[in-house]
């Protein structure tokens, strides 16, 4: 039986041009493909993280298995603010006092939760009429309490006029305390310079912090949540 041999043709020019002018056009489709599922692979994580993004604030961390109870604060936004001496509040008359009082709400700002235990806290104090909710302090209002009761003693020293009942010198002492250990813990340290320097005596002024800016709290926003347990105290008197 006689081989059969396969005969080969050179291709010629043109039949090879053909051949690889094909090959870039099947490679440009893939190409073609792959940027399709790319860009579709970027539009989908974008939505992805803009969905993350929207349901975010409805995320509570846990601590202890519990909810953070951080996480039931509003944000406070952060603000510029220089420092000035106001006179209202450098004042023992009755302008004064009312300032003083009306920086704490009523009930010196606590606040009543519901069903409390979600959260990583200690018992607080029990509600008479609701077995499922509880009161909790905010700890800068009593921190203004504490300098309240602080104002209202020098206020006894400078005028005369009677102090209020604070609960005693160990109230007195626990505030100063109190007051010490919260400056220490927020611990500002925006620097601050001479309200002026080299003066016509050639001396340099006291380091006051008039007008000075510091980035603080929004003080408004503060308010607005201890505001939730009722109006502002409008007159001088024992809570």
């Amino acid at each position: 039986m006689s081989e059969m041999k396969e005969k080969y043709s050179r291709l010629g020019d043109e039949d090879l041009e053909e051949e690889m002018s094909y090959q870039p056009a099947e490679s440009s489709r893939v190409s073609r493909v792959g940027m399709l599922y790319l860009g579709s692979a970027i539009i989908f994580l974008i939505l992805l993280g803009t969905s993350a993004l929207t349901l975010l604030p409805k995320w509570r961390p846990m601590r202890n298995g519990r909810w953070d109870p951080q996480s039931m604060l509003p944000t406070i936004p952060t603000v510029s603010l220089a420092f000035h001496m106001t006179k209202k509040y450098g004042t023992y008359d009755e302008e004064g006092n009312r300032a003083w009082d009306e920086l704490v709400p009523v009930k010196h700002g606590l606040f009543a939760l519901a069903d409390p235990y979600r959260y990583d806290l200690q018992p607080g104090h029990e509600d008479k009429n609701d077995e499922n909710v509880a009161w909790f302090g905010v700890a800068v209002f009593h921190q203004l309490h504490c300098l309240r009761a602080l104002r209202d003693t020098v206020r006894q020293l400078k005028t005369g006029q009677p102090a209020r009942d604070w609960g005693g010198p160990d109230h007195l002492e626990h505030c100063l305390d109190y007051i010490r250990q919260g400056l220490m813990c927020s611990a500002d340290t925006t620097i601050e310079w001479p309200v002026f320097v080299k003066n016509e005596s050639g001396k340099d002024g006291p380091i006051t912090g008039e007008g000075i800016e510091h980035q603080c709290r929004d003080w408004n926003a503060v308010r607005a949540f201890g505001m939730r347990s009722g109006e502002l105290i409008d007159s001088l008197g024992k809570q």
